[in-house]
């Protein structure tokens, strides 16, 4: 992976040794839609924390499609900023409205007859009278970056630790901006394991075959 900013979405903060794993927050995942080729990922991905955070904080594990903060990715591309902060803190800080919009109101489909479907990227025809999804407030906390929007670095061991002790720290999900081979993606890491094979912290990867853990 390369080139890679990170950024919490932190509702509280506890101290405690490192565990080998934390998994908990894959309790309060709301399943996302396939967001194909449509160039959205940072949308996909900033709903999906907003979407863990909310059913985290009314309880709701497990959550199923179409529940209760099943929210519109393409209503975040189109809500008002309340601040403006870096490129990738914007987005998911434009809930701190105090409300998103339910799947429901404005679905999001990537594909329409198997072709790339941009008009997720429209705004909805009756945008201002969309009901509201009620939602908590957010903060965002900037973890490290290397190089610039386009750069390619690689990260080591030393940045990993510091995404693994953000997510057990915070006890919330990080999004990661990563350059890879000069195209961009925004992903989000919700937890990670020591302990499972056959997968790798991918910072070499011809140690891939003996190494350990996943995010």
């Amino acid at each position: 992976m390369k080139f890679l900013v990170f950024l919490l979405i932190c509702l509280s903060q506890h101290t405690f040794a490192s565990p080998v794993a934390y998994t908990e927050l894959l309790d309060y995942v709301q399943e996302a839609p396939d967001q194909g080729e449509t160039n959205t990922c940072l949308f996909m991905a900033s709903t999906g924390a907003m979407e863990l955070l909310a059913n985290k904080a009314n309880g709701i594990k497990n959550p199923q499609p179409y529940g209760p903060y099943d929210l519109s990715e393409s209503w975040l591309v189109w809500a008002s900023n309340t601040v403006t902060k870096g490129f990738w803190d914007t987005p998911v800080l434009r809930f701190n409205n105090g409300y998103g919009v339910h799947i429901s109101e404005w679905p999001y489909e990537a594909w329409s007859d198997y072709a790339i479907n941009n008009s997720v990227w429209t705004r909805h025809p009756n945008f201002d009278k969309l009901p509201k999804t009620k939602l908590p407030k957010v903060e965002t906390l900037t973890l490290f970056q290397k190089g610039g929007r386009w750069s390619t670095n690689v990260i080591g061991k030393a940045e990993i630790d510091q995404i693994k002790e953000a997510l057990w720290k915070y006890k919330s999900p990080v999004l990661v901006n990563y350059n890879d081979e000069d195209y961009w993606h925004v992903i989000l890491i919700v937890g990670y394991d020591d302990t499972l094979t056959g997968e790798c912290y991918d910072t070499d990867p011809k140690e891939c075959a003996s190494d350990i853990g996943s995010f």
